[in-house]
Order: structure tokens, then C-alpha cells, then sequence
């Protein structure tokens, strides 16, 4: 038996089935290990011409031709069934194709956990749409009612072929749509063990102009007819318990509702009569399939729009639609929630619950500016709730940062608020206060509105953002001494901090102005210090602080700005003229180390004079700060002569 056979149904794919074929035949897998057959459904263009060209070079490709055509492509899938020799099958669209591994990491991922349905990691091409929810994490035992698999009932994935054969599972080919939901419900609903391989892209899908597989117009009732039989399979199995039945109709017609055909088919479809066709067929599918007692264990949205699919009015429906576009139209706060006042509803009873829309509202947020200011982060944006508009001018905001290994939350309030405005000013030394404290942060948003409260994730809708990505505040706590990162998070682009504790030296180049300053320089760094930042000098087993003039951060170098007559001054107070040095800004755990060989900066110049009996000296010294390869040093030059006092 062979591992796995991948089923191609093919119609006019001649644009992109190479790209599919080339991803199929060049697997990780041992060629001998997998087949895959394309059934083509009578292409007249050449489609059939390119895929023999493969099976002519590819041993494990193999081409099936219909004899007529079937109208979709739930009959060439079941040809692919009945024609398989792996142990599993792996259905792909022959627009879109696989990563490389896909096969090979897909069937030892089964085996290993004897799996019945497997679904690997979807990526969608040139905007299309997948499944994304059901891959956040791998997991090699789904629960069917607990989890988003209703959402993923798309074809393309993998299957257990003894599993299909023993329950007779196969596409319908009495209707042109939805046959792909009714098989995997079918799929799902006696499959042992469901998993999710969300650590590898498996498969690409790909948005197309034009259609590759022969699609006619479905009609009402093929439509809903399938939609009755996926019904009466939850229904009438005998692997769930009737609570668990019930919840997972629920959780269809919720997906039913959000991602099918009934979602907009009063905008869809052109005519005043084909809009009646279908509320019709909508009302008499709810009527006889759905009791009322579900109603309640839909979303309030939808549940609301039952009302009038079980009284089949299509003016009111398509008015509630026209209504619930301008929600905050008719939204209000009461004992923090969001209820809507619908003027189409008026006309029925409808309980007050069922009008709580807070999970329509959605926290929308920009963010203008994001800035380093002295040991602060400044973000400036503005935040408004969706279906509450017109209440902006009450909203009150809080910062909230939460360390994501922890889930400690640190609450700032911004020093500007004014309805939709914000600015926050966050201390980095009151986020991360003490070392366990150090990690990542992520900011969100609390906004409230007359008691009523939503947490927003912060930094994916922005202007620009100013710095380069190794920007970093580099601060002490009290505790620790520590760098702090902005960055933007890689699935979702939102704002986070990075600290890290920091224990190691700054390579430093050193420059001077003869005249008044000495200029350090960070290279290949963009680092930001408190405004009030010092050097800490340390020879001889003395320490001396100098107050730094300026630091003056660019995008690839970072220079600190100190007085020579201010190191001087402290140097020669502290009678120091020669010795080792140890340069740290700010703290001890902050060392400053040269990159130079044998540099050498003038600090000052003294005359010390010295009188005895009738005679004087001066001398003459040259102080000087030297660099030798990690190594700073104070030198000293000294000229004497002698004159006779008068």
C-alpha cells in the first residue's frame, strides 16, 4: 500500500496546473511512496495535454479523463477515492499547490497519532482567504464541538481512506454547491481522531480570475437541501450526546450565517424576485429544520435575523440589514453593555437580551507617533469603539501593558485625553520595575464608555514608525541595569517592549574637539539614554562623575557629548594624573570599551607651581586619555624649570 495519494480533479486548469504538478512531484516524500491522480472533467483546453506530459515523466502520476462531464468536482474526487492506493488522501485544487515537506510531514504526523482527518497549515495567495483560527496552535486530537473546526470545512485536506470506504463517505452529486461541506461534516462526524498541523505551510491557495471547475448556478433549494442534510447528520448520529449535537448545530449555523451564501444574498442576488426565492427557501429550511429553542444559542445577531426568516419577511430582513450597517445609530450603554434599539425588530417580541450587540463593537485604533522621550515610551493616537460613535466624547482610556509570560498588567493613564485623542507618556523603570520583571510587554487599550469596557491590542494600524528596528532605551531600574526594544509582533504587527537585561561593554570610539568637547561614539547602534545621564570615571580605585553635556542618537550611531574642562576639573581635583580607567554611563553594568589601537585625546593642561626658600618652579602637565584596544588609560606629560625669585 502506498502512504498517501493525492487527488487532482482538474477542468480548464491549463493556466496553472504545472505550478500545482511541479509542487506535487517534487515532495520530500520518496517518489515511490505516493500517486497522484488527476481526473479531468472534460477540459477543452489543454489541461488533459500538460498532465500527460507529467504522467510521461513521472511514474507516480497518473491521469484520469471523464467520459462526460459532471458539473463539479465532487464526482472526479469520488473517482479519486475509488481509485486510490494510499493509505490516506489528500484532496488539492489544481490552481493552488503544497509545500515541499507537505506530504511527508503530513503522513508521519498521522501515523504517529492515528489520525482519521488531518488538516495541515493553510496560506492564502494573492489575498485569498483561509482558515486561519484552527491553525494557531498544532494539536493532534481536535475536538469537534469545542473548537473552530466548523469553520474549516473546505476539502483540502487529508483523510484516512479506510475510514471514507467503511462509512461510505463520498461527495453528493445531486448538487453543484456546497458538496465539499457535506463531505467533511460526513468526515468529521466519524473520524476518531481529528489533528491540526499548524507548524509547516502545507498548503497554498491561491485567488484566480475565472473559474476552474465546471460551477452552474445553484439553486435554493439544492442549497438548502444540502444545508438539511448536514442537519440531519449532526442529528441522527449516534457519536455525540444530544447536548453535544445541539451545540454544534449551533455552531453550523453560526458559520452558516457568517460564510455562505445566505451571508449577503440580498445584495448578491440583482432582483426583487430571486431575493424572495431565497428568504422563501431560508424560511422553510429554519421552519421545518431548526426548532426555536436554538435560537438562543446562536449569535444575538443572527438570532435576530431568525425573527424574520421565521415569519419569511423580506422587508424587514433587509431593512434590519440597512439598520445594522449604522449601528451606532441606534446603539446605547446600560449596565455595561451595548443594546441596540432596531426599528425593524419593533414589530416583534423580542427579549432585551437578545439586543446585546457587544459583540459587534469593535475597538478601532491609529497610532500617529511612537517616540523615545528621556526614560519614557510617548504613544500618541486616537481609539474609537465602532458601534458607539456618537458617545466618543465620554470615552475614558487606560494604557495597559501585560508581560506576556506572566500576564502582570502595569496601568498608566494618559497625560492627554480628549475623547478619541490620546497620549501616553510610559516610564520604562514602572514597567519592568524589578529583574523578574524583564521580559516582553504587549500594549493594549482599555476604553470605557459609561461603564461599559473593551481591551484593544495596540501599533498595527500606524503612521511610520521613526527608528530603526535595533532601537533601544538603555536604563537601570534600581535593581538592574537593562535595554528596553519597541518592536511590532510578526503575525499581527502590534506593538510590544522588549527588556533585556544588560551586563555587557560598549565598543566606543572616541573623538575630541580641542576647544571644549569630547565626543564618544556607539557605532551601528541607535541608543537612547535618560537626558540627565552620567559618566562614571573609576581610576586609580576613585570615582568621579561628569555630567554629560548631550547625546545625540542617529539611525546608525549614537554620540555622547561630555566637557573636557569637566573631566579635567574632577581629574585634577582628585590629584590624578596617571592610571587605568574604567568608563561606565550611568551604571556599573554599562562598561565603555575602545574599538581604537593607540588614540589618544588632550583633556587639559595645568601649571603647578611650587615655591621653596628663593626659589620657584613651574611645571608644566599635559593630561591626556588614551585608548589601547579595550583599555582606556590617564597619561600625564610634565615640562619643569626653575626661576630665582626677586
Amino acid at each position: 500500500m502506498l502512504k498517501i495519494t493525492v487527488a487532482v480533479p482538474c477542468y480548464h486548469a491549463e493556466q496553472y496546473i504545472s505550478r500545482c504538478m511541479d509542487s506535487l512531484v517534487n515532495q520530500s516524500m520518496a517518489d515511490d511512496e505516493y500517486e497522484i491522480i488527476c481526473v479531468d472533467d472534460r477540459s477543452t483546453d489543454r489541461t488533459v495535454e500538460v498532465l500527460h506530459e507529467y504522467q510521461s515523466r513521472y511514474h507516480q502520476v497518473k491521469v484520469i479523463e471523464r467520459e462526460t462531464n459532471s458539473g463539479g468536482p465532487g464526482e472526479p474526487r469520488n473517482q479519486a477515492i475509488e481509485a486510490a492506493k494510499g493509505k490516506y488522501i489528500f484532496f488539492v485544487d489544481s490552481d493552488d499547490y503544497l509545500g515541499t515537506e507537505a506530504l511527508e510531514r503530513l503522513y508521519n504526523f498521522a501515523e504517529e497519532h492515528d489520525s482519521d482527518v488531518i488538516l495541515g497549515k493553510m496560506q492564502g495567495v494573492n489575498g485569498r482567504a483561509v482558515p486561519k483560527a484552527i491553525f494557531k496552535e498544532t494539536n493532534p486530537n481536535v475536538d469537534l464541538v469545542d473548537s473552530v473546526l466548523v469553520y474549516a470545512l473546505g476539502p483540502t485536506k487529508m483523510f484516512r481512506v479506510s475510514m471514507l470506504k467503511e462509512n461510505s463517505i463520498s461527495f453528493p452529486t445531486n448538487i453543484k454547491s456546497t458538496e465539499d461541506q457535506v463531505f467533511v461534516m460526513n468526515a468529521f462526524i466519524h473520524a476518531s481522531v481529528i489533528s491540526v498541523l499548524a507548524d509547516y505551510d502545507c498548503y497554498y491557495a491561491v485567488l484566480h480570475e475565472g473559474d476552474h471547475m465546471t460551477l452552474a448556478p445553484v439553486s435554493p433549494q439544492d442549497y438548502y437541501g444540502a444545508m438539511k442534510v448536514i442537519i440531519d447528520m449532526i442529528k441522527t448520529t449516534t457519536r455525540l450526546s444530544e447536548t453535544r449535537k445541539e451545540k454544534l448545530i449551533a455552531k453550523f449555523l453560526n458559520r452558516h450565517f457568517e460564510f455562505s451564501r445566505t451571508t449577503d444574498f440580498t445584495t448578491v442576488l440583482p432582483t426583487e424576485d430571486e431575493q424572495r426565492e431565497w428568504m422563501n427557501e431560508l424560511h422553510l429550511f429554519v421552519q421545518k429544520n431548526i426548532p426555536s429553542e436554538f435560537d438562543t444559542l446562536v449569535k444575538n445577531h443572527f438570532r435576530l435575523r431568525l425573527y424574520f426568516i421565521r415569519h419569511n419577511d423580506l422587508t424587514g430582513f433587509k431593512q434590519f440589514e440597512r439598520e445594522e450597517e449604522h449601528l451606532h445609530d441606534f446603539a446605547y450603554v446600560e449596565q455595561g453593555n451595548i443594546y441596540a434599539n432596531f426599528p425593524s425588530l419593533s414589530r416583534y417580541e423580542v427579549p432585551k437580551e437578545a439586543l446585546k450587540m457587544n459583540h459587534k463593537n469593535q475597538l478601532t485604533h491609529f497610532v500617529e507617533d511612537i517616540t523615545f522621550d528621556d526614560y519614557h515610551l510617548l504613544v500618541k493616537g486616537s481609539v474609537h469603539h465602532t458601534a458607539l460613535t456618537h458617545q466618543s466624547e465620554r470615552q475614558n482610556i487606560v494604557g495597559v501593558w501585560v508581560n506576556r509570560q506572566t500576564k502582570l498588567e502595569k496601568r498608566f493613564k494618559p497625560v492627554v485625553s480628549e475623547g478619541e485623542q490620546f497620549v501616553f507618556r510610559f516610564p520604562f523603570n514602572e514597567i519592568a520595575e524589578t529583574e523578574v520583571e524583564i521580559g516582553v510587554w504587549d500594549l493594549f487599550i482599555d476604553s470605557y464608555i459609561d461603564g461599559y469596557r473593551r481591551r484593544g491590542r495596540i501599533g498595527r494600524n500606524r503612521q511610520p514608525y521613526q527608528y530603526k528596528s535595533h532601537a533601544r532605551f538603555l536604563g537601570n531600574n534600581g535593581f538592574s541595569t537593562y535595554t528596553v526594544k519597541p518592536y511590532f509582533t510578526k503575525d499581527f504587527d502590534n506593538l510590544s517592549l522588549e527588556f533585556k537585561a544588560h551586563n555587557t561593554a560598549l565598543k566606543v570610539e572616541i573623538s575630541h574637539d580641542p576647544s571644549s568637547y569630547l565626543t564618544i561614539k556607539i557605532p551601528k547602534q541607535q541608543l537612547f539614554f535618560p537626558q540627565k545621564s552620567i559618566l562614571l570615571f573609576k581610576i586609580n580605585n576613585q570615582e568621579l562623575l561628569v555630567p554629560v553635556k548631550d547625546i545625540i542618537t542617529k539611525p546608525n550611531q549614537t554620540e555622547i557629548n561630555i566637557s573636557r574642562h569637566l573631566i579635567a576639573d574632577k581629574i585634577a581635583s582628585a590629584h590624578i594624573f596617571k592610571g587605568d580607567v574604567d568608563i561606565f554611563i550611568n551604571s556599573y553594568q554599562t562598561k565603555l570599551d575602545p574599538i581604537q589601537q593607540d588614540f589618544s585625546a588632550s583633556l587639559c593642561t595645568y601649571l603647578i607651581h611650587r615655591k621653596r626658600w628663593f626659589l620657584k618652579s613651574e611645571r608644566k602637565v599635559d593630561v591626556q586619555l588614551k585608548a589601547n584596544h579595550s583599555t582606556f588609560y590617564i597619561t600625564s606629560r610634565s615640562y619643569r624649570k626653575q626661576v630665582t625669585s626677586k
